[in-house]
């Protein structure tokens, strides 16, 4: 069903709601809090709508809203009540809800009402107890102070006999963020592996509320490095689209260009890694290598290796000559040419083959119950990609199919990136074709009224980027939610490695590589 017919059939339910449509594909419907989960029920069943997250505002209340998509005719459908002092539970019915409802708990002290998991997420125990990041009294700027006042998480206990449990991290022996995995052994196969990440909250929502808009961009770009341009790419849409707005098509090319050369030297990384952690060191060499080529291409084109301050809200903020289209097809030839190379060796070595192939693997049915986007749900045989089901700047031309796997496993993941860089390398030569004159780098003053909200989805190396924005006074939001890809994808990485024995862990999670710092937002 299309945006519109939803909205006339929802009006003619036996509840109370109203309803709004906003910026084309965003239909808010406001009901009451007793209703919630008979209303839920009725978007999974009736219109085949997905869950993609839910967060929390403050206004006298709270209000809470619930993101839920339709990926086939690319729109959001956004459940929304008020309450005071509680979230009534979506657990059991609306995959991960628990995630997002304890995140709501920490951040901003609402009880969760019904639901099974009620533990602690964005909190550890060195928190101070009753303070709440994301309240309007939360004063900007102030610090969580160490007090040790928050309960013990509770981890799952081995029951089995003759099991064990192996704990690693927050604390690695590497220069990465912190995260804890705790695996639960028996003999040599893992039985259970759980995470726990956030232990750097950053306060990146908070910090957007009190930045102006001209300068917001910057932030995003920082909630996650390696995602740099996909994040102000969001932002660059969340604006453009609450303005309506519209860059010329030389603009929208360019930044299609920037994306694929961040997924390039992303997945060049991936697939180095995976071939790390398998000991097969000429190749992972030679794709790090190829990654450092893609760099020092990005800082020729826009003067940083990670393409930052490059896509910017109703314009561009670099100087695109011919200079610079020569210097990317020049660049792009010669590292597809050795990139294919280095592959045949790979998919040429049985040693490699042996370990790659039927392991880690999640199931269809596993990935569709942790609703996992991006190349790790796809791998498992989810058909869906942000760029196919709500096409941004030039993709709807040129994003002609979406590519999948099936068995979901180390070699899946694999084989997905290494087409995702072999795209890459084709959406780059077509976007260039777009580009027949040097762009002007130009900049606007923006300003937006007070109220104007929306929501801005992305493809990145991780998945689906879904943002929204509110704004308030004085040209700064009132409130802005991330709801990143990686805090929903660790999950399935608990699953990948079930029988599987802990020497292949680090492979299965490779193949995986979600972010820590998506989560310690």
């Amino acid at each position: 069903m299309r945006i519109h017919e939803v909205n006339e059939d929802i009006l003619n339910l036996e509840f109370n709601v109203n309803t709004e449509i906003k910026n084309g594909n965003e239909l808010y419907v406001y009901i009451k809090k007793e209703d919630i989960k008979d209303i839920v029920d009725i978007m999974f069943t009736k219109y085949r709508l997905y869950f993609a997250g839910e967060f929390c505002m403050q206004r006298d209340n709270f209000l809470i809203s619930i993101i839920l998509t339709n990926r086939k005719k690319g729109y959001f459908v956004i459940l929304r009540y008020e309450t005071e002092k509680e979230i009534i539970s979506l657990q059991g019915f609306a995959n991960q809800s628990h995630l997002f409802e304890r995140e709501i708990k920490d951040l901003f002290g609402l009880q969760i009402v019904d639901g099974e998991d009620k533990r602690t997420i964005v909190k550890h125990e060195l928190w101070e107890k009753d303070v709440y990041p994301l309240r309007k009294e939360f004063e900007y700027g102030r610090k969580i102070r160490d007090l040790n006042q928050t309960e013990d998480y509770a981890f799952r206990e081995v029951v089995t006999e003759g099991g064990y449990q192996i704990p690693v991290g927050p604390v690695h022996a590497g220069i990465i963020e912190p995260g804890h995995f705790r695996f639960s052994v028996i003999g040599e196969p893992i039985e259970n592996l759980q995470i726990r990440l956030m232990y750097k909250h950053r306060g990146i929502e908070k910090i957007c509320e009190n930045t102006d808009i001209n300068k917001l961009n910057l932030i995003f770009e920082r909630v996650a490095g390696e995602s740099s341009v996909a994040y102000g790419e969001a932002y660059a849409q969340l604006i453009e689209k609450m303005i309506k707005y519209g860059v010329s098509k030389e603009i929208r090319a360019l930044r299609v260009v920037l994306l694929e050369l961040e997924r390039i030297y992303n997945f060049l990384d991936d697939v180095a890694g995976i071939c790390v952690d398998i000991g097969f060191s000429y190749p992972a060499k030679k794709f790090g290598y190829l990654s450092e080529i893609i760099h020092q291409l990005c800082e020729r084109i826009t003067g940083s290796r990670f393409l930052r301050n490059s896509i910017i809200p109703c314009g561009t903020n670099i100087n695109f000559t011919k200079g610079n289209k020569i210097d990317i097809l020049e660049t792009v030839k010669t590292v597809e040419k050795r990139f294919n190379e280095i592959v045949d060796i790979t998919l040429g070595s049985v040693s490699f083959l042996d370990r790659v192939e039927h392991t880690g693997i999640v199931e269809n049915k596993i990935a569709k119950h942790l609703n996992m986007t991006g190349v790790v749900g796809r791998a498992s045989e989810i058909h869906y990609d942000v760029r196919r089901s709500f096409p941004y700047e030039i993709y709807k031309e040129i994003k002609k199919s979406t590519n999948f796997k099936k068995l979901g496993g180390v070699f899946e993941r694999y084989s997905l990136k290494l087409e995702e860089i072999r795209d890459a390398f084709k959406f780059i030569r077509e976007s260039l074709d777009s580009i027949n004159d040097d762009i002007k780098k130009s900049r606007e003053k923006i300003r937006i009224e007070e109220g104007k909200e929306g929501f801005a989805v992305v493809e990145t190396v991780k998945g689906e980027l879904i943002v929204y924005g509110k704004v308030g006074e004085n040209n700064e939001f009132d409130r802005v939610y991330l709801k990143t890809p990686s805090f929903t994808n660790w999950k399935g990485l608990t699953y990948a490695v079930l029988g599987e024995i802990v020497p292949d862990f680090p492979l299965c999670n490779k193949s995986f590589n979600m972010s820590y710092s998506e989560n310690d937002r």
